[in-house]
This record gives structure tokens, sequence and C-alpha cells, in this order.
């Protein structure tokens, strides 16, 4: 076994990370103490013996083992969860689409499709789009989260606007207006100064 000293250092290091559940931290104690102890019988120190047990086991940090555990242990829910966002969307397009065409068509039926198929992408696909992107965009800056925010915005007011002016009713131009500005002033421009910071530190 390795001495209380360097276990109390392990520990120190798993303490100062993100890690909240008491069971994967003493797992991991005792998985980064197992590795240690190999190493260092074979002569390697302890610094460096630790340091690789790191590199082996969480290559980009401590608390990308917590994300891929509560990942794994909710991957059915999460599954769910995205499989009924991408169907509500596809569901609620083809609605709106259909609407459209009934419309102009002169169909039966026209106002209630276009009715479920903006009610489906308003009010279901598109939070549920921004909420599972910022589950996501933690770590990428507030540049990104802002650019994602716009884009479902105008994207919202974009599709309620349109069918705002089918049905003529009051609103409709402002809400298009409204769309046109979030997209040209919002999200184009936080789009291309993120392709240009890529760009750069591709150099």
């Amino acid at each position: 076994m390795i001495s209380d000293e360097y276990v109390d250092r392990i520990l120190y290091v798993i303490e100062g990370s993100t890690i909240r559940k008491k069971e994967l931290k003493d797992d991991l104690t005792d998985h980064f103490c197992c590795m240690v102890e190999m190493d260092m019988k074979r002569g390697m120190s302890f610094d460096d013996a630790f340091v690789r047990a790191q590199e082996q086991t969480c290559p980009n940090g401590l608390d990308e083992i917590q994300r891929e555990t509560i990942f794994l242990l909710n991957y059915n829910r999460i599954m769910f969860m995205k499989r009924l966002m991408f169907l509500i969307g596809c569901l609620s397009s083809i609605a709106l689409a259909a609407g459209v065409f009934f419309k102009l068509m002169y169909l039966p039926g026209a106002s209630t499709l276009l009715l479920l198929g903006m009610v489906g992408l308003v009010l279901l696909f598109l939070p549920m789009v921004l909420v599972d992107k910022f589950k996501h965009l933690g770590s990428q800056g507030t540049i990104e989260k802002f650019k994602w925010i716009f884009g479902l915005l105008s994207a919202l007011s974009l599709v309620t606007g349109s069918v705002f002016k089918i049905f003529h009713l009051q609103g409709a131009g402002v809400l298009l207006g409204l769309a046109f500005l979030l997209f040209c002033l919002g999200f184009l421009p936080l789009l291309f100064f993120r392709m240009y910071k890529n760009s750069i530190e591709e150099l």
C-alpha cells in the first residue's frame, strides 16, 4: 500500500474537482491508489505515477469522469428525450408545410395544420433545442451561447410571423421584422465572428 501522505495528495486532487458523488470519489481514490502503487513498485516516483494514472483514466480531466458517469446513469432518459425532441420537430415541420400547402390549394384543415405546426415548433421543439444546446455549450463561451439564442429566437419569430401573415393577424409585420433584425444583427455577426476566431486558432 502507498503511504497516507500520498493517499491524502490523491484525495486533495479529487476533492478539488467538480465531482460530488461520494461513491465516485471513493472509487477514483481506490483506482488511483492501485495504479500509482503498481508504477511505484516499478521504480517510478509518486508524481510521475500519479500523472500517468490521470492521463490513462481521464485525459481530459476528472470532471470528464463525472460527466460520463451521469450520462451512463441517465442514458435511457437522455435518448428518450432526444427521440421525442426530434419527433416533435419532424411532425411539427410536416404539419406546418402541409398547412401552407393546404392554404395555397384552398383545402379544408389548413388552419388546424398551421396552428399545430406552429405550436409544435415554437412552444415545444425550439425551446427543447435551446435547452439541449446549452447543456453542451458550458465550456464554449458566451459568444456561442448568444449565437444560438439569437438563431433560435429569429427562427421562432420567423415561424410565428409567417403564420400570422397567412392568417392575416395583427403583428405579423413586427414579428417578421424582429426575425430579420435578430438574424442579421445578432446571429450572423456572431456566426462569422466565431468562424473568424476558429480560422485564427487553426493558424
